[in-house]
């Protein structure tokens, strides 16, 4: 019997309150509530046992009994020991880009990226879904069977690519790892170059430096952009992630501290790792669906506000819809 499981990470704030129950609600409306797995939401330590029955009583009908509340090891949200704290706080405070984020959402990527595969070891396969994400039609086939049938490892939705500053050096690390697949590379990147004529550049320099310890002395810089799927939702086999192998380049990730002092997303580190694992059990299940950044502006850390909504309600900012 196919075992399989959805997982949502969340905290007990009044804000991620609202946007988990919304989420609950359309994922049981247009998947869930049919098929019914079991949802597993994992926080960390927050939710007292009356958020819980609060989040449980939400739901309607049998499928309460659906709802599980996971609580996380202290040290999964935690910055790693081997990183140095003051240099990552002078990273934050460069911000080279509007979504450089803090040191929270850092932490959060690492834990995708390291941490979250031991808590979903029994099962066969297992759905990620965000706290803030919407399935907004309904799906009309198991998930998790498809996945089987088809013998997949990896499925999500949203094809995109992501910031090079926030990403840099992550291309020259994976032809490292992988140096017999340079050639697949190259189709996982998008190249271009940042000169000293960009606004950019001086921050990209100033944090180069915090980095590395040495001066940046080019006027321009080759970056690389990589294609990811939105991991917002993401199906995959825990299994595959549990294997030597990749916990072997996770543990090289975690090494480098880019996550931490650039801002290495889980995202396309997902996708490149499954990509290059396999590139013929990746697969893309369209359906409408959506994440906050594509429904609402957004305020930096500065109060600064901030919009990259598609342009109409016809677009879902997919780069692919293939």
């Amino acid at each position: 019997m196919l075992k399989a499981a959805i997982y949502i990470l969340t905290q007990n704030t009044i804000e991620r309150r609202v946007y988990l129950k919304t989420s609950l609600y359309f994922l049981f409306k247009n998947f869930n509530a049919k098929y019914k797995y079991p949802i597993i939401i994992l926080h960390e330590g927050d939710y007292d046992n009356e958020s819980q029955r609060e989040i449980i009583l939400s739901i309607r009908g049998d499928c309460q009994r659906l709802i599980k509340f996971q609580e996380l090891d202290n040290e999964d949200f935690k910055i790693p020991n081997h990183i140095d704290k003051n240099k990552l706080k002078r990273c934050i405070d460069i911000k080279p880009v509007p979504y450089w984020r803090n040191i929270k959402y850092r932490i959060m990527c690492n834990f995708w990226v390291k941490h979250f595969f031991k808590y979903c070891k029994e099962y066969d396969y297992v759905m990620r879904l965000d706290d803030d994400s919407i399935i907004e039609e309904p799906i009309n086939q198991d998930i998790f069977n498809l996945m089987k049938e088809k013998d997949f490892n990896y499925m999500s939705n949203i094809l995109h690519i992501d910031c090079s500053i926030c990403n840099y050096g992550m291309k020259e690390f994976f032809e490292t790892i992988y140096p017999n697949k340079k050639e697949k590379l190259k189709e996982l990147f998008m190249e271009h170059k940042l000169d000293n004529s960009s606004k950019y550049f001086n921050k990209f320099k100033e944090l180069y430096e915090n980095i590395h310890g040495e001066e940046y002395k080019n006027t321009t810089v080759d970056m690389h952009m990589p294609l990811m799927y939105y991991n917002n939702f993401c199906v995959t086999k825990p299994s595959l992630w549990n294997t030597n192998e990749i916990k072997n380049i996770v543990n090289e990730i975690d090494k480098k501290g880019y996550i931490f002092y650039y801002r290495w997303g889980d995202a396309p580190l997902h996708t490149l790792i499954m990509t290059l694992y396999d590139n013929k059990k990746l697969a893309k299940l369209s359906f409408k669906y959506s994440k906050r950044l594509q429904r609402e502006a957004f305020k930096d850390d500065e109060g600064n506000l901030h919009s990259f909504m598609p342009s109409s309600y016809d677009n879902n900012s997919c780069i692919s819809k293939k």
